[in-house]
This record gives structure tokens, C-alpha cells and sequence, in this order.
């Protein structure tokens, strides 16, 4: 991913989890447990390769969920970031977490053997995968190295943010967006302004398409709760 992102989230990174919970009501700790409930497979051992893992939350969210269902899985935290990471290593070692390595490297060419992964999860980056400057296939090349990566039979978890469905939240989101803009200042102005702006932004149909033409069957969209929120979850044949 180019370094213009990158530096953003090194920007950030400090006060990434206090403001996705203060600007998200909470609610992605919410979105995130739905996400990390579909990883969990018939498998009773499997792997998972988070792409752009961040500060770690998903990740942990899956182990937990993995160990309420009585599974095995290893966890691959994959991301471009080293801070976000160095958080999240802080955080996986306070979890007790030793069924996961933590990788540094880009999702438009993800170092994994092709057909290798039996789940692939990405949590709020669809986004910064379609609004990388100078690159307009990003999103699309992410989509191209989740279906290689996977193995057969494989299952890929989205989880991020666009514009609601509904009218009325349509119209709530237009509102608070200000309001994110405002509290985004105090960190970062110009990151938290394009941040905002990506999510205005973001074409969720498009996305679904881009799945269909990589390959990908049993394509599944649900809004999450607030509506601003959506997973999206489909099988590698």
C-alpha cells in the first residue's frame, strides 16, 4: 500500500481504538463480534489470515469466539502498519495469546502461498483499499489475493463502513459526520476528514460485483447495527 495511508495510520495509531469506540458508540466492538462469529468454520482446527489487522482487535475477537466453540485456530496479523501493530502485539500478549504471528506486509500482494488459508478477514480497510492515490484497481487486487490465498472451500469475512441503506440513516449519517469531522480534529484533522470522506464514498455494490468476477460464490451483505456498518462473507469454490 502506498506510504501516503501509512503515514496516516502512524498518525493515529495511539488514539485509533478510543476513537472507533467513542465515534462508533461502542458499536464496533458489536460489528466486530458479528464478524469474528461467521469466521468460525466446521473445521475444529483451521487458520486465519487477517488483512490489515490493525491494533488487533479482530483478531482477538476471533480467538475468543474461536475458543466459546471449542476450535483451534492460528492467527495470521497482516498488515503495512508496524505501529498498529506494535499495539497489537501489546495487546495479543496481554490476551495470552500465543496462537498468533504477526506479519508486516502489503494486502495488493499478500506473502501467502496461494491456496493456503482457510479463512480471510479484513475489517475496516475496504476502503483505504479503494482510495489509494494513483491506484484505482486497489480494492480490486485485494479481492484477486484473498480468492488465491484461500484454499478451496475457503471462506472470506469483509467487515466496514459506507453509507447506510436506510433514508433515515442516510440522513442521520450526513448529520454526525460533522460531528466525527470535529472530534477527529483533536487528533488529526486532515486523516479523520478522509476517513469520513471514503466512507461517503464507498460503493458496496461495486465490491459485490468485483467478489462475483474473482470467483467468489454464495456472496452474503447484511447491514450491521446502526446501519453505517455492513459484513459481507462469501465462499472460494
Amino acid at each position: 500500500m502506498k506510504s501516503g495511508i501509512n503515514s496516516m495510520f502512524s498518525k493515529i495509531y495511539l488514539k485509533y481504538d478510543l476513537m472507533n469506540h467513542l465515534m462508533s458508540f461502542n458499536f464496533d466492538k458489536d460489528w466486530r463480534e458479528d464478524a469474528a462469529n461467521e469466521v468460525i468454520i466446521e473445521k475444529d482446527k483451521f487458520n486465519v489470515l487477517d488483512v490489515a489487522s490493525g491494533t488487533g482487535d479482530l483478531a482477538i475477537a476471533i480467538n475468543k469466539a474461536a475458543q466459546a466453540k471449542h476450535k483451534k485456530v492460528y492467527i495470521y496479523a497482516y498488515d503495512f502498519n508496524a505501529d498498529m501493530l506494535d499495539m497489537a502485539r501489546s495487546k495479543f500478549r496481554q490476551e495470552g495469546m500465543v496462537n498468533v504471528k504477526i506479519e508486516i506486509g502489503t494486502a495488493f500482494k499478500i506473502a501467502h502461498k496461494s491456496n493456503s488459508v482457510d479463512v480471510l478477514t479484513s475489517a475496516f480497510a475496504l476502503r483505504s483499499f479503494a482510495n489509494v492515490k494513483g491506484d484505482k484497481r486497489g480494492l480490486q487486487k485485494f479481492i484477486s489475493e484473498s480468492y488465491r490465498v484461500l484454499r478451496p472451500g475457503g471462506k472470506v469475512v469483509l467487515l466496514d463502513m459506507a453509507m447506510p441503506d436506510k433514508e433515515y440513516q442516510r440522513s442521520f449519517f450526513k448529520i454526525y459526520s460533522y460531528v466525527m469531522l470535529a472530534m477527529g480534529s483533536f487528533v488529526d484533522r486532515d486523516t479523520y476528514a478522509w476517513l469520513v470522506r471514503t466512507i461517503k464514498s464507498f460503493d458496496k455494490k461495486k465490491l459485490v460485483k468485483d467478489m462475483k468476477s474473482a470467483g467468489f460464490k454464495n456472496i452474503r451483505y447484511r447491514s450491521l447495527k446502526s446501519g453505517i456498518a455492513y459484513l459481507v462473507t462469501a465462499d472460494k469454490p
